[in-house]
């Protein structure tokens, strides 16, 4: 039996390349920041000096992302998962 593919995704590993959603073969899917992002911004965000990080790095996995055909459904309060899903192509 062939193993089914994970539907939430690190933002730290579509930033860097890890995970190619080309081809992937389910429409929705869950975004979280990195475990060492999360860790790091324990001590709160500091929104002057721009360093959000958890935020930050998995809106910036959206964005990337949204330039590939995903859009976003929902953003939890916390701002730790974003739901998004594939746009449906024309047939």
């Amino acid at each position: 039996m062939q193993q089914r593919p994970p539907r939430i995704f690190s933002a730290d590993d579509i930033l860097a390349g890890r995970v190619s959603l080309d081809g992937y073969p389910f429409r929705y899917i869950y975004i979280t920041p990195s475990l060492s992002s999360v860790m790091s911004g324990r001590s709160g965000f500091r929104l002057k000096t721009g360093n959000n990080g958890p935020p930050d790095q998995m809106l910036s996995a959206v964005e990337f992302l949204e330039g590939r055909g995903w859009e976003v459904v929902t953003v939890d309060i916390s701002a730790h998962v974003t739901c998004m899903r594939r746009i449906a192509r024309p047939a």
